[in-house]
């Protein structure tokens, strides 16, 4: 057979693959059941056709806490993405627990959809993260033992080599470290770590001084009393908390940013966060289009 005649076979055969697979593609079923390609789907898109959003989460207490004995869910940020499921008819799947240093790794892989526990808003994490918008704002003091004042109306104090400092790697306060108190020695704890284990260090004597939200103080005084006291003076800063999706996601960030904001004009999230509240000063209200400044929320007790 000559060459030429061996050549028009092969290339016909490969006309006859191509348009084989090309009638295939443009016949799959594409209903309810049907899987796209999992390299194409988005997190939008699979929530969509399956019904459920898959949440990544850390366990952080009063926000998201798991009874060891039943498994069962408590806490603000659930009863939040309850509610977001309810009014959007999806169903919630705690799928993941993480650390504070890959919290964001399984939505770009996509083994779960949402972050659902608020991570402060800053530029280094709006890098690898979209942030929706903000639930609340959640103050950040400074907490050492109850004899020490050294630092009180006197924040520059605490930015000194004789000092230390205890943070969780890859939380918040790490970076707030960084920023404002570069020269204080690094006692550092895993990210997978409960976050009172700061204020632990410093109640053993281990750290001088940690830095945390109210929410997270205030269950470590009532069980060791008289061991901490907040530093005199104002918050350190004041963060956006919301959730987080993946970098792309847009559609998604669209459909929560509208259920949040919806929460927060019937009230449901002010429900919600005096529930949870203790203290006038742990969380704060987004400032509302109508004009309201934000307010803080809680019973005063």
């Amino acid at each position: 057979m000559k060459l030429s005649h061996i050549a028009l076979i092969v290339l016909l055969t490969i006309g006859v693959t191509l348009t084989t697979f090309r009638f295939a593609d443009l016949h799959a079923p594409q209903g309810e059941g049907a899987v796209p390609h999992a390299t194409k789907e988005s997190a939008y898109e699979r929530i969509m056709r399956t019904g459920t959003l898959r949440c990544g989460y850390l366990l952080y207490p009063k926000f998201i806490e798991r009874d060891p004995n039943t498994n069962a869910f408590s806490g603000m940020w659930v009863d939040l993405m309850e509610e977001i499921g309810k009014q959007l008819s999806l169903k919630i799947e705690w799928t993941e627990e993480v650390g504070t240093a890959n919290a964001f790794d399984g939505l770009k892989t996509k083994r779960y959809d949402v972050m659902c526990l608020h991570f402060n808003q800053t530029p280094g994490r709006a890098r690898v993260t979209e942030f929706t918008t903000p639930v609340l704002f959640f103050p950040t003091f400074a907490y050492v033992r109850a004899d020490d004042t050294r630092f009180d109306h006197n924040y520059e104090k605490i930015n000194d080599s004789s000092v230390r400092m205890a943070y969780l790697e890859g939380e918040f306060t790490q970076f707030l470290k960084a920023e404002k108190f570069p020269k204080a020695q690094s006692v550092s704890l895993s990210n997978m770590t409960d976050v009172s284990q700061v204020l632990l260090q410093v109640a053993m004597g281990k750290a001088d001084i940690a830095m945390t939200e109210p929410s997270t103080a205030e269950p470590f005084f009532l069980h060791n009393p008289g061991k901490l006291k907040r530093v005199v003076g104002p918050s350190l800063r004041m963060q956006a908390g919301g959730l987080d999706v993946a970098v792309g996601e847009n559609a998604l960030r669209n459909m929560l940013d509208t259920t949040i904001r919806a929460l927060l004009a019937s009230g449901t999230v002010e429900k919600l966060a005096v529930k949870y509240t203790t203290s006038a000063d742990q969380y704060f209200f987004p400032t509302q289009p109508w004009g309201a400044s934000a307010q803080p929320v809680g019973n005063g007790g």
